[in-house]
């Protein structure tokens, strides 16, 4: 995970009117990263989740 920094990085660059493209060679990271960055409001981070098992007794 990148940090908070870079992240307001990518934000601000992209209301700035910047591409993906260009905003992914200027930080470093993949265009899908950037996309991820600009799209998620929550930044929290949550544990995942687990899905329960069938008994293999029953």
């Amino acid at each position: 995970m990148i940090n908070m920094s870079r992240i307001n990085s990518i934000r601000r660059r992209r209301r700035e009117g910047e591409s993906i493209a260009s905003i992914a060679r200027a930080e470093g990271v993949s265009e899908p990263t950037v996309r991820k960055y600009l799209k998620v409001d929550d930044l929290s981070a949550r544990p995942p989740v687990r899905k329960g098992r069938a008994s293999m007794l029953g």
